[in-house]
């Protein structure tokens, strides 16, 4: 399921960068005016023949296509004719032929759209926009163009980051099998190990997303390879400043491939950036959290050993939670006991024997009196739960068997508890 998911994302994200390709295509374009000149080739020739800066070298050529002038245009003069034969007038000469004659010059202007992009440039663009590099080689001109860049990115950026998501997560998962099958669990959390993977991977990356890459398109681009070092850093870390760019030297289907090319090793390098990323922030965070767990568990032990329960392992919270929140739910109870006598004071004596049955007194009173529990005096757990629990019901029947594991070894030990609370006046 997770392959099938992962390969929608690909071509959802492929589709969307051909979409983007194809209407920034469509949307750049001008309109431009072409000028058709239609005119005799007699009088192309002999107005060339003219504005030569230099004399022609066959002057011959020009007196003898002179004549067909005044048959082709009767309202020339013969001072026209002359002067477009003469060194130093030609200039204003043609200007009166073709002012006198305007058969001889015919302008048809007619308009064209002219996209200014190609589609792989557009494309290009498109991918620029949705990872957030912006080299600035392209940029949108017209209004609409711009409106629909701002559409496209709000719908490419978040894409383009589900696919890094995707991208960091095969490269984490393939890489990190090979310290988890070798690495215990609490070396994988040291500062040690941290330190080591990341030195190890982001060396990985310059290799592999920089350095090779670089030799590469030294050699496509005609660049310096500490250039194409630069090129590279600055693409993959999405700073982009545009300063170079890539296909400056294809043209036609080379073109195609060397940009589609590197479009996928920019995607491909960026979700490997992003799973560095990924790495420290879990691995430093999975080691605040083991952390204050191990600290809030001795200091639950500590709690525990306030109480009477001793010497246990803080593996107990995560063992006998249920039994632990019964235990502070007992004594809750035990700490709403309100006094309703006359100003008298409320004492709780705590007494642990080697029987259920054994009630301990104080000598200040021949018997032990319980009073009634109410979750309305002391705000503690019992106050949301209500006094559910009766005050006589011994805490080995609320916690059960408590486990502890020493050096392999399991134990099970039982301890018998009986709470009283001795009410006096």
């Amino acid at each position: 399921m997770a392959s099938v998911n992962s390969l929608v994302l690909c071509v959802a994200y492929t589709l969307f960068l051909v979409f983007g390709g194809l209407i920034f295509k469509f949307l750049e374009y001008e309109v431009v005016d072409r000028v058709h000149i239609t005119e005799p080739p007699e009088w192309t020739r002999l107005k060339d023949l003219a504005l030569q800066e230099d004399p022609p070298a066959d002057e011959d050529q020009l007196l003898s296509l002179a004549p067909w002038l005044p048959r082709a245009c009767s309202a020339l003069s013969s001072s026209t004719v002359n002067a477009l034969v003469t060194r130093g007038s030609q200039a204003e000469a043609v200007m009166e032929v073709e002012a006198a004659c305007p058969h001889l010059h015919y302008e048809n202007v007619t308009q064209e759209v002219v996209y200014a992009w190609s589609f792989i440039d557009a494309l290009y663009f498109s991918m620029t926009v949705t990872t957030t590099i912006g080299y600035g080689h392209l940029t949108p001109k017209s209004s609409w163009s711009r409106i629909v860049c701002i559409l496209y990115s709000l719908v490419g950026i978040p894409l383009t980051g589900m696919l890094l998501a995707w991208t960091s997560n095969f490269f984490g998962d393939k890489l990190l099998q090979l310290f988890k099958s070798r690495l215990s669990d609490e070396r994988q959390q040291s500062h040690t190990f941290i330190a080591a993977a990341t030195v190890i991977y982001i060396t990985l990356g310059f290799v592999v997303f920089i350095f090779l890459p670089a030799a590469l398109l030294s050699s496509l681009e005609g660049w310096s390879y500490l250039t194409a070092v630069y090129y590279s850093y600055i693409t993959l870390t999405t700073i982009g400043f545009g300063d170079y760019v890539t296909g400056n030297e294809f043209k036609g289907t080379n073109l195609y491939v060397y940009q589609i090319g590197v479009i996928m090793w920019i995607i491909v390098g960026l979700g490997y950036w992003v799973m560095v990323a990924n790495f420290i922030t879990k691995a430093l965070a999975s080691k605040r959290l083991t952390t204050s767990m191990k600290r809030r568990a001795e200091e639950m032990k500590k709690l525990m050993q306030q109480v009477g329960i001793k010497n246990h392992d803080p593996a107990f919270l995560r063992q006998h939670s249920k039994a632990t929140i019964n235990l502070m739910l007992q004594l809750s109870n035990v700490l709403a006991v309100q006094d309703k006598g006359n100003g008298g004071t409320e004492e709780m004596e705590e007494v642990v024997s080697g029987t259920p049955d054994t009630v301990t007194t104080g000598p200040s009173s021949p018997s032990a009196s319980f009073p009634t529990l109410s979750p309305g005096g002391i705000p503690g757990i019992s106050a949301l739960f209500g006094a559910g629990l009766s005050h006589n019901t011994p805490l080995s029947h609320l916690m059960g068997p408590l486990r502890r594991e020493d050096h392999g070894e399991k134990k099970n030990t039982e301890e018998y508890t009986e709470v009283t609370v001795r009410y006096k006046s």
